[in-house]
């Protein structure tokens, strides 16, 4: 639920039926969630339920979809393990999942191949232009969060943690603002650009954060357990690009840690011992930029654009199969997106 959703939900509406808007969990309380719920069916959504074939069919079934084609828009991977299944079991006809983001195409990919076709825009260079923008918020929002604590972003030294289109967008900006920043990743091949970039590329974590004190983390794939919350400096600030769910594993903090908020936007975790670390997550780890909107203007409408190309895709049985990647849409097709996003916005 982002600003944007208000105008992609009716544009889905138009060109087909949006059954119902499943809101990622930690968004359910922005105010875009309480207009559309007033419009549209709005079915709780979690990784739980997505994998409970049972569930979904439920749901399904309340939403008078049977004997009906369905087209599933997933942001983030959920129903990565269960779609086969669903499709062989559902009253009607799945034709397939348009995946909008790395992290959640990386999940379909994990589970290999499958009967269900599956397309992506997550790696177009139609993206390329958010992903720069969403590291611009993300920055913005940091440093807003900062702010508020008295505190300039320029006394941190930083450290990105994930070095893919969001993640090297990041580090571009932070180093632009004159922060010393240095980039974690486990791709060699990630790594070897962002040293060929000229930072500092880490291919173990402690030693990228041995002297952070800001850190942001953009892989979407638990870029922190226990170990990784213990190499952490005492007051180092964290923020993520992605839920929290996604990108940490705060449940181990729940016995050696006391939780404490220190203001709208931060918590403090404190190691329940005499003179242990402190460390501070910003929006208690959900996307930080989420906290100012997410706003990154047009540019949102030239993806979404894709979006709807690529679930026409689906609706024309027009997807290659995977083979261990997801496929995307053709040049020309990209070309003919972009020529009409440039129509109406240039």
């Amino acid at each position: 639920m982002v600003p944007n959703t208000l105008s992609f939900a009716p544009a889905l509406d138009d060109f087909l039926t949006l059954a119902a808007i499943l809101a990622k969990p930690k968004s359910v309380g922005r105010p875009e969630y309480g207009i559309l719920s007033r419009k549209y069916k709005t079915p709780s959504l979690s990784r739980g339920w997505a994998a409970d074939v049972d569930a979904v069919l439920a749901t399904f079934d309340d939403l008078g979809l049977a004997g009906r084609k369905v087209v599933l828009v997933d942001i983030g991977g959920y129903f990565a393990t269960s779609v086969d299944t669903i499709a062989a079991r559902f009253d009607g006809n799945i034709l397939g999942v348009m995946e909008g983001t790395e992290n959640g195409a990386a999940k379909y990919e994990e589970h290999g191949d499958r009967k269900t076709p599956v397309i992506t825009v997550a790696r177009s260079p139609l993206k390329l232009p958010e992903d720069y923008l969403v590291g611009s918020s993300m920055v913005f929002s940091i440093e807003a969060v900062l702010r508020d604590q008295a505190e300039i972003l320029q006394t941190r030294s930083a450290t990105v943690v994930g070095y893919g289109r969001v993640g090297s967008s990041i580090a571009d900006i932070l180093r632009g603002r004159g922060i010393n920043t240095v980039v974690y990743d486990t791709d060699p091949a990630k790594l070897a650009e962002a040293a060929a970039r000229g930072f500092q590329a880490n291919v173990r974590l402690d030693d990228a954060l041995e002297r952070a004190s800001l850190v942001v983390c953009a892989t979407g794939q638990k870029a922190f357990d226990l170990r990784g919350f213990g190499m952490l400096q005492s007051g180092c600030v964290i923020a993520s690009v992605t839920s929290a769910d996604d990108e940490f594993d705060l449940s181990v903090l729940e016995k050696g840690y006391v939780r404490e908020p220190v203001g709208d936007n931060l918590v403090r975790y404190q190691e329940n011992r005499p003179g242990g670390r402190h460390f501070f997550l910003i929006a208690d780890g959900n996307a930080a930029n989420f906290l100012h909107g997410a706003v990154i203007g047009p540019a949102i409408q030239l993806i979404e654009g894709e979006k709807l190309r690529a679930i026409k895709a689906l609706i024309d049985g027009e997807v290659p199969p995977s083979n261990g990647h997801l496929p995307g849409l053709s040049h020309r097709e990209r070309r003919e997106v972009a020529e009409i996003w440039i129509e109406h916005f240039l």
